[in-house]
């Protein structure tokens, strides 16, 4: 991750202020954040200090050093929204990272199709260190550029010597090389395509791909619901009424708002925050790519350190009338 996205997830888990040193620890300590910089608690400060001064920043300053998350202006329903976006992007992320190598060399043809290249082909599959996929993007009628890709369908970090190999499997014809992978780069390997001297190679890692394969609609749908709300201005400019007053007025019990599944679910244990989606009101739960009859199944994936575990207390939801993750088990 990057530093600001490392120091959210970070601050999230906290639900409290942090001091820069403390949110920069964290996130190494975690795997969170991958910097060959030597600095890293400088780096992490710096930015945050400069992103808060931006209205649409996701972080305010609390005192001297320290962070927290702005709070949320986001309705119970855009919450929700965001929620079920976040979890999406994961299990996308996961899925990737288990498709056979093959398959995934097929799908970033499919991607490169859909940006608008042209004349694409997926190379004789093998173990070698060729290029996996081809393609040309005209970018004007009088110069078209040609790509090579690497596809790598890797769950461990791309290294220095993948990326050479890549820049020496690329044509004398002005051939521009890219690598993608589902998980990430080292270091070294980051350094290595932007050398001095050398034909640079675009990196792409997961991130990155799960955000193209979400901007460019492939392998994701989008799903659109009406939403009813009351128009308060309405009330108060037409007949003067408050809507906020009049509904404190007890005269009847409102009902109980109905939530759509599936539903965003987060837990955490020994540190690490997991996500997953409540798929029926019977128990059903989608994590990590697969589908659990029960919460309990799903939550003993993870606690394997505890004889028995109750997953719907384990599991918690965002309880869209109070704005709290809560505990499963009160939905039934």
């Amino acid at each position: 991750m990057q530093f600001k996205d490392a120091a959210y997830e970070i601050l999230k888990e906290a639900g409290k202020p942090l001091h820069y040193n403390e949110i920069t620890d964290k996130a190494l300590q975690r795997k969170k954040l991958e910097t060959s910089g030597k600095t890293p608690h400088a780096t992490m400060g710096a930015l945050l200090y400069t992103d808060t001064l931006d209205d649409d920043s996701r972080f305010q300053r609390e005192g001297r050093g320290k962070f927290a998350l702005k709070h949320s202006s986001l309705t119970d329903i855009e919450q929700q929204i965001k929620a079920s976006e976040v979890t999406t992007r994961e299990q996308l992320r996961n899925h990737l990272l288990q498709m056979p190598p093959q398959k995934f060399e097929e799908l970033i043809r499919a991607l490169l199709e859909v940006m608008g290249f042209e004349q694409t082909e997926t190379t004789p599959y093998s173990n070698d260190k060729g290029i996996d996929v081809k393609g040309m993007l005209r970018t004007n009628q009088l110069t078209p550029v040609k790509v090579g890709i690497q596809a790598k369908r890797w769950k461990k970090n791309v290294p220095s010597k993948d990326v050479r190999d890549l820049r020496g499997s690329l044509s004398s014809t002005g051939e521009q090389g890219i690598m993608i992978t589902p998980k990430d780069y080292t270091a070294d390997a980051k350094l290595e395509a932007h050398a001095e001297n050398k034909i640079p190679i675009t990196l792409i890692n997961g991130d990155r791909l799960v955000g193209l394969l979400f901007e460019y609609k492939l392998g994701i749908k989008e799903e659109q619901h009406t939403v009813y709300s009351i128009d308060s201005e309405y009330w108060r400019e037409a007949f003067g009424v408050s809507f906020e007053e009049s509904r404190k007025t007890p005269i009847r019990k409102p009902k109980k708002t109905k939530i759509s599944f599936p539903i965003a679910l987060q837990s955490q244990h020994r540190g690490e925050t997991y996500t997953a989606n409540l798929l029926s009101i019977e128990g059903v739960v989608s994590f990590g790519g697969k589908e659990y009859p029960t919460p309990t199944t799903a939550a003993k994936v993870i606690v394997t350190d505890w004889k028995e575990v109750n997953g719907w207390d384990f599991w918690r939801y965002l309880n869209p009338s109070t704005g709290k993750w809560e505990k499963i088990g009160k939905l039934r």
